[in-house]
């Protein structure tokens, strides 16, 4: 029976963590050990999860550096299993969970398998913004397209995931990430070509609180992604001999030609109203579409929800070849 090795960093978790390792307990597929990294915790979760250290399979690590990227490469380093999960210390596993992604896996060629998520909270209903992000990962499962949309948000949540530990390794592993780390794992998976596999099946139950990382930390919040998703964008997906157009100017417009002026990017900055911005912003000017100069090929960073489809009939009067990136 194959042995799959869970990587679980926490800090200040005493709250949650029991209930975490009782759903790892009842798994249906048993041949796994739990990897449970200390990252400087104030708390005492050994003494929340007293009684269930004596299983052999449950391993305590103290983080050999700092943060969750220097806690994963320490659990890594410990790893004896065939293929690796991850499972954050506040998350829930459905029973069937590890079964479920290794049959995936082990029956098909496919890189990395995850499934749909579900929110939950004791602290009251879930937050519109949480339930659009469940809505979206869930319609990527659907879908199957993790990497199409890969420059919106992180398409796969970063405890619902599992792929052969010969496949983490081949990639780098967790060395040299950088934070929002399960986003920049996501594009190394994708410079790499591993291919994904969602499963119709709920697989991760994510618990919200208010003192859940990514409320907490400015390493989760959305300058952080957009530092990291445009650099990626320049490092994988950029081809300057084509016209690089940056679409919209609100927040996230703003923000992505910020970091492309930053870079000495290139682009030209489309408005639908640019005569409000006679000066341009940043000191970058702004040019409406009846400006636009005609050229074979463009890829549009959009920084707006209008569609793909919508934007192609806007711009395909003076581009003949469009390959969008929703931010």
């Amino acid at each position: 029976m194959s042995r799959i090795s869970i990587l679980t960093p926490y800090r200040n978790a005493e709250k949650f963590i029991r209930e975490t390792a009782e759903s790892v307990l009842r798994q249906t597929h048993t041949n796994w050990e739990w990897i449970l990294v200390n990252d400087h915790s104030g708390e005492n979760e050994a003494e929340a999860i007293a009684g269930l250290l004596d299983d052999p399979r449950i391993m305590l690590l103290e983080n050999k550096g700092k943060g969750i990227i220097d806690a994963l490469c320490t659990g890594m380093m410990h790893a004896g299993g065939e293929y690796i999960t991850r499972m954050d210390a506040d998350d829930v596993m459905p029973d069937f969970k590890l079964e479920a992604f290794l049959k995936s896996l082990q029956s098909s060629k496919e890189h990395i398998v995850t499934g749909k998520v579900r929110y939950f909270s004791e602290e009251g209903s879930i937050s519109k913004g949480y339930q659009g992000y469940e809505n979206w990962l869930n319609e990527r499962v659907d879908r199957q397209d993790f990497y199409r949309h890969i420059y919106r948000e992180c398409s796969l949540a970063s405890g619902n995931w599992m792929m052969r530990k010969a496949d983490l390794e081949d990639c780098g592993g967790f060395n040299g990430l950088r934070y929002p780390e399960d986003y920049d794992l996501l594009f190394r998976w994708y410079e790499a070509g591993f291919s994904i596999k969602g499963l119709d099946l709920v697989t991760h139950l994510w618990r919200d609180h208010e003192l859940r990382t990514s409320k907490t930390s400015t390493d989760y919040q959305q300058k952080a992604f957009f530092l990291l998703k445009i650099d990626r964008f320049v490092q994988l997906d950029w081809e300057p001999e084509k016209q690089l157009i940056v679409n919209g100017t609100g927040q996230k417009g703003r923000l992505t030609a910020k970091l492309l002026i930053k870079n000495l990017v290139p682009f030209v900055w489309v408005s639908h109203e640019p005569e409000k911005f006679p000066d341009g912003i940043f000191g970058h000017p702004l040019v409406g579409l009846n400006s636009l100069p005609v050229c074979s090929e463009a890829q549009i960073l959009n920084t707006t929800l209008v569609s793909e489809l919508e934007l192609e009939k806007v711009y395909q009067p003076v581009i003949s070849e469009i390959r969008f990136f929703n931010l």
